[in-house]
């Protein structure tokens, strides 16, 4: 999805949805930050966007601090949700579909099994057991 909203291609159909969020608000609180906040920004959210999909694919894909992938992603999907909620055509039923997946990776560790969350842990554990906060910090998002 990331790929769809890119700077090379004008971010794609992300400022046409935004729209339909504005023109259909599920809270008229986030209607509002969109349309005086996001829209005048729009190059920099847009490239936030792309950047912070982007990342969220990789780190899931290759299973690097999964849980902080799946947690952050969870909290992605949960705002586009609450975004899109109301738009006409989009399926309630995708957000469950979309955001559970995240929430388990969250939870699971799922990196430690295949991915390089599997070489990190080790090295961020024998950190933390020689005191150094940053690794102890580190060890709960793989």
């Amino acid at each position: 999805m990331a790929l769809q909203k890119a700077p090379w291609i004008n971010y794609g159909w992300l400022e046409g949805f935004i729209q339909q969020e504005i023109a259909h608000p599920t809270f008229g609180w986030y209607a509002a930050f969109l349309q005086h906040v996001v829209v005048p920004n729009f190059r920099l959210f847009g490239l936030q966007t792309f950047v912070i999909e982007f990342s969220l694919g990789v780190a899931l894909l290759f299973g690097i601090l999964t849980r902080l992938a799946g947690g952050g992603g969870f909290l992605w999907q949960v705002n586009v949700a609450l975004g899109a909620f109301n738009v006409p055509g989009e399926w309630a039923w995708i957000w469950p579909l979309l955001s559970l997946p995240l929430f388990c990776f969250a939870f699971t560790g799922a990196g430690r099994i295949l991915g390089f969350d599997r070489l990190l842990e080790p090295a961020l554990r024998r950190r933390a057991a020689a005191g150094r906060a940053w690794a102890r910090a580190l060890q709960y998002a793989v």
